[in-house]
């Protein structure tokens, strides 16, 4: 059974932004909670890591290299390292499961 002090939660993004949520630092992973509020953006950048994305709830548009797909609610995306961002079309709170880093 889980500690009460092991409990955190989500961090909430402030309005038109962003928040990032540490959830587990391990040897073989990172898992992070990633909130954007409605018209946020995480322009495309490099990133040295891969990562697998879930979308818990909300919509957006996740760029990879060249590529671009709209994700939803339970939708998943995979990144390589590389360059890739994230664009909010309605409140979105995801998942990132990342190689450590």
């Amino acid at each position: 059974m889980q500690q009460a002090d092991n409990i955190n939660r989500i961090a909430e993004p402030v309005p038109g932004g962003r928040a990032k949520t540490d959830l587990f630092n391990g040897e073989h992973f990172n898992i992070v909670a990633i909130s954007l509020d409605t018209g946020a953006e995480i322009p495309p950048h490099e990133e040295p890591y891969e990562v697998f994305f879930y979308v818990v709830s909300g919509k957006g548009v996740f760029a990879v290299g060249e590529e671009k797909w709209e994700a939803e609610a339970g939708s998943w995306v995979f990144s390589p390292r590389g360059n890739r961002g994230i664009r909010c079309i309605e409140r979105m709170t995801i998942l990132g499961v990342q190689e450590p880093h």
